[in-house]
């Protein structure tokens, strides 16, 4: 019995002019995002490949180890190819850095700063499609399900019969929410096949893996809010009333909360302010230079390098202490600069994982949030994105470090060479200069290291997102469950 009144209801709503019309702007809206996020990923990726073979060619015209010191080397950073269904926070990346061996990386702007139009708009995907507009259609869907059919008084003549009150309300609801299935899939089928057939973007198993928990979860969602608007309408006697009470609801979970969040997040765990921090980084470096530049005075001293060398062995000797003297002093103050800096970059991410923990905490009232969190996580674009980014150029910029030094290559401060005469009277061609000198040979850039991006697991990326899976399966069972306690009594007079 429940399959023929779930058939019923289903064939009823495909064939009625409310359908037609759901569906066809529910096709226009997610093949639209599906369109306009192929796109700007493929325009994404053309930079991203650019960039990296500009990055090649520089590093490989560099003429000695003291250019790369000086200039750095540029990294490109990869876009994710799930992009094109949840864009996330690729947007306000940069999609490059310039990393130096002896400093923070230098980040290129991000496509939201080139188009501020952006940040006010917003970005339309499929993430946003299903979070605003299919939990809309869900909704209009279901507020006139018990309530609209007391007011035609089909529902007091469809319980006449023998039919249980369970199995009618069960029986309608996989009707609608089958109804609601078909105005999701089949949009984006059509918009998956425009992907492949019209850009060319093609998905590996760990992508289609993504994208199909991706899917589900956001089937999960329509379900939790067509379970809400089934337990309105049940709490009504007429559809306009569970409309306007829904059409709230709806409000208040779409747009409210998760802008809310974030401000009474603020008040409990302040987000750290960046420039301050730039600010004391900026002081520590400044500190670390005077330090140096005291530290080569000494050593200057130390080795009376102000004093005519009475023999050529004891100026290289002189050298040689003063080199040792610079190096033992340079190593120290790099050292605990680096201490310093590490833990200032540990206070402010940990500051910043605070604020950022408990705004989500909070956003997560609201089933949309939830959605677009997991939806995120899931397509590898969410806030973790911005934190490997930076972990993994701060580590290849270790590498860098590590292998300049073997190569005997100076990566901070800077060293001294004195020529001296060995007797009396006025110093021939005497003076500093600053630096070791470069190299005529071009560089072998075999052993040199490769930034190596850190990809988070399929596993990982899923046991981030069940917490919001969860709380949309509860949502789900429990406005069912009070929809169903709320059926059996309802009067259908």
């Amino acid at each position: 019995m429940i399959r023929i009144l779930a058939m019923k209801e289903l064939l009823d709503q495909l064939s009625s002019v409310k359908f037609i019309v759901l569906f066809s702007v529910a096709t226009a809206l997610i093949v639209l995002s599906l369109y306009t996020g192929s796109a700007a990923y493929v325009a994404a990726r053309a930079e991203y490949n650019a960039t990296a073979t500009l990055a090649r060619r520089e590093a490989e015209n560099r003429k000695d180890w003291n250019e790369i010191v000086r200039f750095g080397v540029k990294v490109a950073r990869a876009p994710a190819p799930l992009s094109t269904v949840a864009a996330g926070v690729e947007p306000a990346l940069g999609r490059s850095a310039r990393v130096r061996p002896g400093g923070e990386p230098e980040f290129s702007p991000a496509p939201v700063s080139e188009t501020p139009v952006l940040a006010v708009l917003g970005q339309l995907d499929l993430n946003a499609v299903v979070r605003v507009f299919l939990s809309l259609f869900a909704l209009l869907l279901t507020f006139d399900a018990i309530a609209g059919e007391k007011e035609n008084g089909t529902l007091k003549a469809m319980l006449s019969n023998p039919v249980p009150r369970a199995r009618l309300l069960l029986g309608k609801a996989l009707g609608l929410y089958g109804t609601l299935v078909a105005a999701t899939v089949v949009p984006t089928v059509l918009g998956l096949l425009i992907m492949k057939v019209g850009f060319g973007i093609t998905f590996d198993g760990g992508d289609w893996t993504r994208l199909v928990a991706m899917q589900l979860t956001f089937l999960v969602y329509l379900l939790a809010v067509f379970a809400l608007g089934l337990l309105v309408s049940t709490l009504t006697t007429r559809s306009a009333v569970a409309f306007l009470m829904l059409l709230l609801v709806w409000v208040g979970f779409v747009e409210v909360i998760p802008k809310v969040s974030p401000m009474i997040a603020r008040q409990f765990r302040p987000a750290p302010d960046f420039t301050a921090m730039q600010s004391e980084r900026d002081r520590l470096q400044n500190e670390f230079q005077q330090a140096q530049f005291r530290g080569m005075q000494a050593a200057f001293a130390a080795a009376r390098m102000d004093a005519p060398a009475a023999s050529a062995a004891e100026s290289d000797a002189r050298q040689h202490l003063l080199d040792s003297l610079m190096a033992a002093t340079r190593d120290s103050l790099s050292a605990d600069l680096q201490a310093k800096t590490a833990r200032l970059d540990e206070g402010y991410r940990n500051r910043q994982d605070g604020f950022t923990r408990l705004a989500l905490f909070l956003a997560r009232f609201s089933p949309a949030a939830a959605v677009s969190h997991a939806g995120e996580v899931l397509s590898g674009t969410d806030f973790e994105v911005d934190r490997r980014w930076r972990d993994g150029l701060r580590a290849f910029r270790d590498q860098m470090r590590a292998f300049l030094k073997e190569k005997g290559v100076q990566t901070d401060g800077f060293t001294i060479k004195v020529r001296m005469s060995t007797g009396p009277g006025p110093t021939s061609g005497g003076g500093l200069q600053f630096g070791p000198r470069a190299e005529d040979a071009r560089l072998d850039l075999s052993a040199f290291p490769a930034f190596a991006p850190a990809q988070e697991s399929f596993g990982d990326a899923l046991g981030r997102a069940v917490p919001d899976l969860v709380i949309l399966a509860l949502y789900a069972a429990v406005a069912f469950l009070l929809a169903f306690a709320r059926f059996l009594k309802y009067d259908v007079r």
